[in-house]
Parts: structure tokens; C-alpha cells; sequence
């Protein structure tokens, strides 16, 4: 009988010694028998990977291939794609290194993009649960509510409104993800930029069932989500600049405008001088669609008054 082809987990480490146990176990559980393994820790200071080698060097029989590396910090987005570009794997299941996985997840990720059988498909995803830094379930639950099950070929029309995409259910095609140039370490929301790009070019699909554990951690201050709307703004100039008509001006208007709405809900207390600008560009909104530039503006004052 032939071997299932060989399936890639990549895990970019990064200051998890408290859960990076877990987060391997998890990926030793795993039901698909063919897996490789690339670890690189992003020059972590505690003993994330003195905690990966010690229990990696008593499951190495579990993989084909293990590729376990220390490296000098470059950042989450360096580090992803040094990950994924060591894979061998067709398909590679990018897992965060504080995450962890259902034991069918490969299994039924693998089993999907077998079943579609398309070419253009570039990423799979799934559900997810939320697990606080505990361990324990917490009570939000990251369901792709509207992303359709199966494959899209314009996964773009939400991936614009809303990521839908829970980063530990993702699989991602390693040829097609190094064509569009990989995750960009010039932006905060790398993850939602890549997935816009492949969307342009390649089919997404969705596995509508609960196969990873998202790990969220407290302390959301007010800054942070005034530096994470600011990455919004800019994600989204990016795109708008690289697909010029490919949003309905009809569509870009209301999406602006709400966007605008959030940048006034979080800025009016601080910045109460951003005013005339917040008014003036809400009023244009209806005039005409926005452009890039218009993104652009209001997340760099965003991103200014976090700086």
C-alpha cells in the first residue's frame, strides 16, 4: 500500500517555555502517520526551546523529519516563513507554539484537500475553540460564521470585512505561499495580508468542523487596539492599492465608513483635535469610494498616537 504523502507542521517558537510541551504533545497525537516537524525558536530568552529539544529527543520516532533550530530574533513574520520555507511537505500546518491541536486535525485537513481535489487550492482552514492561558475553555469561540464550508475562489469578498481565518486550524499549500513572497514583516496584521493576497490568486476552503485550540492571553489594553485598528487601516491600503476595482465602490464605502466609526470610538478622548479630519473624511465617504490613501491617513494617526 502507499505511504500518505508527507504532511509538514511548522512551528515558529517565540517565549512559550509554559506551553510549548503542550503544544508538541499535541502534535505527536495527531492521527496522520507521515509528519515532519520544523521548529525554529525566534531566539526566545527563557527555555522555550531547551523545552522543545528535551521532549523532542524522546519522540523522534514519531516524525520522518525533525528540523530543530535556534536562531537570533527577526520577528513572528521572519521567523513563519524561515519555518515554512525548511518544510518538504506539499502542505504545511502552521501552528503557533503556545496553540494545540485536536488529534484529527491533519488527518481531516488532508482528508478535504483530497477530497476537493483543485489545484488553485492554496489554504484550508477550520474552526476553532479559545483556551485561556490556563489551559481552561474560554467562553468566546472563533467560528467561521461566514466563510462557506468547501472551497472559495474569492475568498476575498470576507476575508476584506472580517478575518474569519483562525490561525492554528491553517494549512497552507508551501509552493503557492512562497509565490505570492510569504508573510510581510513591514505589517502588524501579517496573517490577515497573506491570506488576502493568496485569496486574489489562489481557492481558499473551509472544513467546517472544531480541530485547534486557540490560546488567548489577557491584557488588551487601549493602546494595543489602537495600534491593531491602525494595522487594520493599513492591511487594507495595501490591498485596495494592489486590486484597484476589485471591491464595489458601494462596498468600500460602507466598509470605510465603519472602520471610521471605530477610529473615532478609540481616539475622540485622547485626540479630541481629530475631529474636523474624522467628520471631513466620514462626509467624502458618501461622495465617492475611498482609496488607499484614505486608509493610510487615518492608520498612521492611529498608529502615532500609540508610538
Amino acid at each position: 500500500m502507499t505511504p500518505p504523502p508527507l504532511v509538514s507542521i511548522a512551528i515558529p517558537a517565540y517565549r512559550h517555555e509554559k506551553y510549548i510541551k503542550t503544544c508538541l504533545a499535541s502534535v505527536c497525537a495527531q492521527t496522520y502517520p507521515e509528519l515532519e516537524l520544523v521548529l525554529i525558536d525566534d531566539g526566545s530568552p527563557d527555555d522555550t526551546f531547551a523545552v522543545a529539544t528535551r521532549f523532542l529527543d524522546a519522540h523522534r520516532d514519531r516524525f520522518r523529519r525533525i528540523v530543530l533550530e535556534r536562531r537570533e530574533n527577526r520577528g513572528v513574520s521572519a521567523n513563519s516563513n524561515a519555518c515554512i520555507e525548511a518544510c518538504r511537505g506539499e502542505w504545511v500546518h502552521l501552528l503557533g507554539s503556545d496553540d494545540r491541536l485536536y488529534p484529527e486535525k491533519v488527518a481531516r485537513i488532508q482528508a478535504a484537500i483530497a477530497e476537493w481535489q483543485l489545484p488553485e487550492l492554496a489554504l484550508v482552514h477550520a474552526d476553532t475553540d479559545t483556551i485561556d492561558a490556563d489551559g481552561n475553555p474560554h467562553l468566546s469561540r472563533h467560528r467561521a460564521r461566514h466563510a462557506p464550508p468547501g472551497p472559495d475562489h474569492a475568498a476575498y469578498r470576507w476575508l476584506f470585512h472580517r478575518n474569519l481565518i483562525s490561525n492554528p486550524s491553517i494549512a497552507l499549500r508551501r509552493d503557492a505561499f512562497l509565490a505570492i513572497g510569504g508573510f510581510d514583516p513591514t505589517l502588524p496584521l501579517e496573517d490577515l495580508d497573506c491570506w488576502l493576497r493568496l485569496s486574489t490568486h489562489y481557492a481558499i476552503g473551509r472544513v467546517p468542523e472544531v480541530l485547534a485550540s486557540y490560546r488567548k492571553h489577557p491584557g488588551n489594553s487601549l493602546r494595543q487596539r489602537q495600534k491593531m485598528l491602525g494595522a487594520f487601516f493599513a492591511t487594507y491600503a495595501k490591498f485596495i492599492e494592489a486590486n484597484p476595482g476589485l471591491i464595489p465602490d458601494g462596498e468600500l464605502k460602507r466598509h470605510f465608513r465603519w472602520y471610521l466609526r471605530r477610529f473615532w470610538r478609540r481616539i475622540r478622548k485622547q485626540r479630541p483635535g481629530y475631529l474636523a479630519a474624522f467628520a471631513g473624511a466620514l462626509l467624502q465617504s458618501y461622495l465617492r469610494a475611498p482609496r488607499a490613501a484614505d486608509y493610510r491617513r487615518f492608520g498612521d494617526i492611529l498608529l502615532k498616537t500609540t508610538a
